[in-house]
């Protein structure tokens, strides 16, 4: 057989285009308390806090009023988008029009960006007061230090101990507990002596290699958390009520041809949100040591 048969090998394409591994979409947003149909870029949330009461005194005595604490928190909503072009000619050359393919990667890419928001706001610095010239920064007392370990059990009972102490309701959906992390502290955990004691460990974890619910937290997956220079992630733990997510417009996608572009294709998808925390006592950051 002639050494050149190679030359007319026959390559076989696939028809299709298909996704590589990724988040797709948003894993966070089904935790948040969520305010839609927002116009302008920023909406104010007012709030009152606790008082308390008096002895009524003599009778027949002058009423005592008291001044009931107002607060006000700013949630800037900023807009996002991507597109991405598909030229006449590429699509002639091409086995697969991309088009699909593109608006299911944007459509993607808007949820995680809506990870990426809510995440940002779990320690930001928020803006108060009657038109946002004030400032709320994280309050330290809600952070767990790194110490010598991953993501613990300890750190989950801290975590649960200053969520009851500063009176977190836990009584219906829109008050349940959260916490994001990490595979890397998902594995901490697991890897924890005192969690694998444990009777649901023993049932759920260790069995299916899976944590669904711990100390009254649901457990969210996260790629996006933030990681510093050390490798030390922050973790964060919080009540639904506590963190809200401003829409000013869903993410949407737009196909469009462009006469300006030699009548290309436009894929485009866009989206206008901001998340705020609410309340200081709320959220919970606890820092995991990613080496350990």
């Amino acid at each position: 057989m002639s050494d050149q048969i190679t030359t007319a090998f026959v390559k076989e394409y696939a028809a299709g285009i298909t996704t590589r591994a990724q988040q797709e979409g948003s894993n966070l947003r089904k935790a948040v308390d969520i305010t839609t149909g927002i116009t302008g870029d920023a909406v104010y949330f007012d709030q009152v806090s606790a008082t308390s009461m008096s002895p009524l005194g003599a009778r027949h005595s002058d009423t005592v009023l008291t001044d009931t604490p107002h607060h006000r928190r700013k949630c800037p909503i900023v807009p996002y988008t991507v597109a991405d072009l598909i030229d006449n000619p590429d699509q002639v050359r091409t086995l697969n029009d991309p088009t699909n393919a593109y608006v299911r990667q944007f459509g993607y890419a808007a949820g995680r960006q809506i990870d990426d928001i809510i995440i940002d706001a779990f320690d930001a610095t928020v803006a108060t007061g009657v038109a946002g010239a004030g400032s709320d920064a994280f309050d330290t007392d809600f952070s767990i230090a790194v110490g010598t370990s991953n993501l613990t059990t300890a750190k989950l009972r801290t975590a649960r101990k200053l969520l009851e102490q500063a009176e977190n309701p836990e009584d219906d959906d829109f008050n349940k507990w959260y916490i994001v992390c990490s595979a890397e502290q998902r594995e901490g955990l697991l890897g924890d002596s005192e969690f694998q004691n444990s009777d649901f460990n023993s049932v759920k974890a260790l069995v299916d290699g899976d944590v669904n619910t711990w100390l009254g937290f649901e457990f969210l997956k996260s790629e996006r958390l933030p990681n510093d220079s050390s490798n030390v992630t922050s973790v964060f733990a919080w009540r639904k009520s506590g963190m809200m997510l401003g829409v000013g417009a869903e993410g949407k996608g737009f196909i469009d041809v462009r006469p300006d572009k030699n009548h290309s294709t436009q894929v485009r998808y866009t989206l206008d949100m901001g998340a705020v925390r609410m309340e200081q006592n709320a959220v919970v950051r606890i820092y995991c040591d990613d080496d350990l």
